[in-house]
């Protein structure tokens, strides 16, 4: 049996929307004040208009003065016209706060918080999934953070527009005139009569809304999945990766069934004409009680305790009252299911670290030596060690080549070198001190890598080679060239202006994966980091081209250190020391001759079983 979420208590969801306020006054510290004074003319203006027109309806009923008449007027129109233009200009600052906020400042604490944070965030399930709806519920359907915003503007006026209203009626319960009838309507009765029927209309209002609500909360719960299969394959829609498959295997009528039938129509029906049933029920309720309150405050006034214009003005106000009590109590309801969507990017900007931050300077390129001493290494989450008791020395200006298996650790040992995790068990020395009392930004900035799920931007090729806003075009060139890329580029009309793929420029070109590996290689050149590490960037390429970039890559980086990752022994056999891997463990060192001599090793199994593989190959190439 599935269990149910717990949902979160009131107290949670207040703290959360409190924090997503602070954040919002951080990140916009104008929007407040602008909203403020913008909420404050919208409920002001309208309840002035309304004291004014009490005013001269009473002046034109009693004494006709021209004067009181005259001012009331050129006060309303003044402050009317001044009160609007100055509420434009607030609008449009809320706006522009909103707008930014929505667009940019959010994407960029997002964008800030994944460059900072460490990088086993990164591979973690839970916080994929946290991510996930952050960006599916609470961007796609306008909840969250965002959501905050908006809602700020409709509180902050509502709570304005209760108070005036609050005012201009504090004169109902209680008569300047002189009364001409002493009647029921007259009695203090009646003023508490008054009063239920305008806390009936409220609540009327209010259970009217929550049942609204809860047939709602219903109907999004019940085509939940449906709407998260039609966001997948829509994304897969429109996928590059995608399109051929779409038209090779005739999947766009399986695609159409697919959304035809995702979303329960008919739910959607019945709760359409729930909504129209419940529309009219409220309207009639409230019109009933509205009606019952008019028809009191009418009879008031003809028993002589109200002025005509008071009528206007208590009438007006009552309905005002009614509807920002309404509005704010929906807003309530709103913000506590809001609160669940602040929370997801709240607990995303707030990762703690996981990595140890030193702060000893680095030492040069030229004097590097590390140590892997009795460390091994299981990632979260799994009980399995995906390296086990390495011991391993790595010396500065030589050339280390790793090998073994897909699952032998390969790949894990280059994440511990860049400190992208941190041991398990054991240290990593680096000229015998432990890598985590270094400065992590100093000391990742010493490596060139090149992983095998390495990701070129839909940019400039010099801008994926340089990642930078000061780029130096000879030495792109030079990169290019060095990495093989030196003829498909001279193919190119704009050279390293060549924006790659169509995502957003028309002319922009596909290359292939190998073409790919040789800017990500280029990359690495242009930073010219003191070490180098491949981690199999050039699995797309052939086993011929593969050993010649590795052989020019070689060359290329002079005396720099560096690790050569490869499935393919052939393409390492220039490495001074080839390390063999197998389940997490090392179990061979030495050159390539060393290894090979030893027949009864690993790396001599793996060479001859794939160097008869490339024999077969080529013999059926030529027969």
């Amino acid at each position: 049996m599935a269990h149910k979420e717990n949902k979160p208590r009131f107290s949670e969801n207040v703290t959360w929307t409190l924090q997503g306020l602070r954040l919002m006054m951080r990140v916009s510290p104008s929007y407040l004040p602008a909203l403020l004074g913008q909420s404050f003319i919208t409920a002001f203006v309208p309840m002035m208009q309304l004291f004014f027109s009490a005013r001269i309806l009473n002046e034109l009923a009693g004494s006709r003065n021209i004067a009181a008449i005259t001012s009331y007027v050129a006060a309303t129109v003044l402050l009317s016209f001044s009160l609007a233009s100055l509420r434009a200009w607030l609008t449009r600052e809320v706006d522009l706060s909103t707008f930014w906020f929505a667009y940019a400042d959010i994407l960029g604490l997002e964008a800030e918080q994944f460059a900072r944070m460490d990088f086993p965030h990164t591979e973690n399930s839970e916080i994929s999934e946290k991510l996930a709806v952050m960006d599916t519920k609470a961007r796609g359907n306008g909840l969250g953070l965002i959501n905050l915003y908006w809602m700020a503007q409709s509180v902050t006026t509502g709570l304005f527009s209760l108070i005036f209203a609050a005012l201009l009626l504090t004169g109902m319960f209680h008569s300047n005139a002189m009364v001409v009838s002493r009647t029921f309507v007259t009695t203090p009765l009646a003023t508490l009569l008054l009063v239920l029927l305008v806390a009936a209309m409220l609540v009327l209002n209010i259970l009217f809304r929550r049942k609204e609500k809860r047939v709602l909360d219903d109907l999004f719960q019940e085509n939940a999945k449906a709407n998260t299969a039609a966001s997948y394959y829509n994304g897969y829609i429109k996928a590059d990766k995608a399109a051929k498959d779409i038209r090779l295997y005739r999947q766009g009528a399986m695609l159409e069934h697919i959304f035809a039938t995702s979303f329960n129509v008919k739910s959607w029906l019945r709760f359409f004409f729930f909504e129209g049933r419940l529309g009219g029920f409220s309207a009639a309720g409230m019109a009933v009680v509205g009606g019952a309150v008019y028809l009191l405050i009418g009879l008031r006034a003809l028993a002589g305790m109200y002025a005509v214009g008071s009528v206007v003005q208590y009438v007006g106000a009552v309905t005002a009252l009614v509807t920002a009590v309404t509005a704010l109590l929906g807003d309530l309801g709103r913000a506590v299911n809001n609160a669940a969507y602040i929370k997801p990017l709240l607990d995303f900007l707030n990762l703690p670290d996981l990595l140890a931050k030193g702060y000893k300077p680095m030492p040069t390129a030229a004097e590097i030596q590390f140590e892997f001493r009795d460390v091994s290494f299981c990632y979260p989450g799994s009980e399995t060690y995906a390296l086990k008791n390495l011991n391993m020395t790595l010396n500065a200006n030589r050339r280390l080549a790793v090998v073994g298996r897909n699952g032998s650790g390969k790949t894990t040992l280059i994440k511990l070198l860049c400190r992208l995790y941190d041991p398990t068990e054991g240290e990593i020395l680096l000229n015998g001190i432990n890598i985590k009392d270094y400065d992590i930004a100093a000391y990742r900035r010493i490596f060139s890598v090149v992983f095998q799920d390495f990701k070129l931007f839909p940019l400039s090729i010099g801008a994926n080679v340089t990642v930078s806003d000061q780029p130096d075009p000879e030495k792109i060139r030079r990169c290019l060239e060095d990495a093989g890329f030196g003829d498909r580029l001279a193919t190119l009309p704009k050279g390293i202006d060549t924006v790659l793929f169509k995502d957003f420029d028309e002319d922009g070109v596909q290359i292939s994966g190998g073409e790919a590996q040789k800017i990500a290689l280029a990359r690495a050149l242009y930073k010219d980091a003191g070490m180098v590490v491949l981690d199999e960037p050039t699995a797309a390429l052939d086993p011929i081209a593969e050993f010649e970039v590795y052989s020019s890559f070689n060359k290329t980086i002079g005396s720099k250190t560096a690790v050569f990752i490869s499935h393919r022994l052939s393409s390492c056999r220039f490495c001074h020391d080839i390390a063999v891997f197998d389940k997490g463990e090392l179990v061979q060192r030495g050159s390539h001759a060393e290894l090979l001599a030893e027949t009864d090793g690993l790396y001599a199994a793996l060479w001859h079983a794939q160097a008869q593989h490339y024999v077969d190959e080529k013999e059926e190439a030529s027969g």
